[in-house]
């Protein structure tokens, strides 16, 4: 694809693109709003607890899935634009980042609705069960279907590679600041090892800032690359300001220094007295 015509691509996708972010992270929030405020508002302690809340709130608690799943695929538009315009700057960039962006978004998306509708079946063998006693529960649980897990393992390994590869990449071709690059690449450690809440809060901090990074409202403005197909560092701070401020206000020519080469005026000699 010839630079131009490039240039005109991630210019046509680029709303669509930060929309995408912007659902994407709007999706995390919703998703678990309704599961944690409203499917299981009576907050379980126990396994035990857990199934019944699950039982008695099914609609919301596959609502919830749903939502999340919706969100993954919203996330798989954003790291495939983030990668296209990588890889026309970084032609050695490997097309299986491309696949497992978008194979990763996909298999956790059906792993969620998967894993819950296990959970609601065995919410019903529970209660319908003569025995419910907490430590049944914990029991029917460890047994449940390993194929949604394991389709969730899949795409949880290949959404954090997909994650780690296109963010450094963008990053070195300067698409990314450094900042950005290193919080995307922390997002895909962070669902391979989970801190705290895992990459949710991360994740949302980094749609909303690439949403805008890709509708060009970014603070200084954006950095040289997305303006030439080819790898131009992202500028420092000072860089970016003093982009910014020769784009609003550029230099006129009274403001320019005078030529050294031009005659300078006579001085008069005073006379003696």
């Amino acid at each position: 694809m010839a630079p131009e015509e490039q240039l005109g691509w991630e210019a046509r996708f680029a709303k669509p693109a930060a929309a995408a972010a912007f659902l994407a992270g709007l999706l995390v929030i919703g998703g678990t709003v309704v599961r944690q405020v409203v499917a299981l508002s009576d907050r379980p302690d126990d396994e035990r607890e857990f199934l019944i809340a699950i039982d008695e709130n099914a609609g919301s608690f596959l609502a919830s899935a749903f939502i999340q799943s919706a969100s993954f695929l919203f996330l798989a538009g954003v790291l495939v634009y983030l990668y296209r315009a990588t890889k026309a700057r970084k032609p050695e960039l490997p097309v299986i980042a491309l696949l497992i962006a978008v194979l990763g978004p996909v298999l956790l998306a059906i792993a969620g609705p998967l894993s819950d509708f296990s959970r609601l079946d065995i919410a019903d063998e529970f209660l319908g069960s003569g025995e419910q006693s907490n430590k049944r529960a914990e029991d029917l649980l460890e047994d449940r279907s390993v194929g949604a897990a394991a389709v969730g393992s899949a795409g949880t390994l290949a959404l954090a590679i997909a994650f780690v590869l296109i963010n450094i990449n963008a990053m070195r071709v300067g698409l990314l600041s450094r900042f950005m690059g290193v919080i995307g690449a922390i997002i895909g450690g962070l669902y391979v090892l989970p801190i705290l809440s895992g990459p949710l809060i991360v994740q949302l901090f980094w749609l909303l800032a690439i949403g805008f990074l890709f509708l060009g409202h970014w603070p200084g403005g954006r950095g040289p690359a997305w303006e030439k197909v080819e790898a131009i560092p992202w500028p420092s701070g000072a860089g970016l300001r003093q982009r910014s401020f020769e784009q609003v206000d550029p230099p006129q020519a009274s403001d320019a220094e005078p030529d050294a080469t031009a005659p300078r005026p006579k001085r008069k000699r005073k006379k003696g007295r």
